[in-house]
């Protein structure tokens, strides 16, 4: 007994040509890398400074201030 599975996909060359076309642009803007490793590690953010209110206050549990 054989473990084969035969599988034929019929496609269209426009198909095929639409395919090839997004898979060599996304293969060419992907960035350089070296190793599996990016070139450039991008760093977090710095910590924003805690903002002031603008004026709404959330209703409490006894009800609106």
């Amino acid at each position: 007994m054989s473990n084969q599975i035969k599988l034929t996909i019929d496609i269209s060359e426009e198909l095929l040509s639409k395919i090839l076309t997004v898979v060599a642009l996304s293969s060419a803007t992907l960035p350089p890398t070296l190793g599996g490793m990016p070139m450039a590690i991008r760093t977090a953010p710095p910590e924003a400074p805690e903002r002031p209110s603008v004026g709404f206050q959330p209703p409490t549990k006894e009800g609106v201030k």
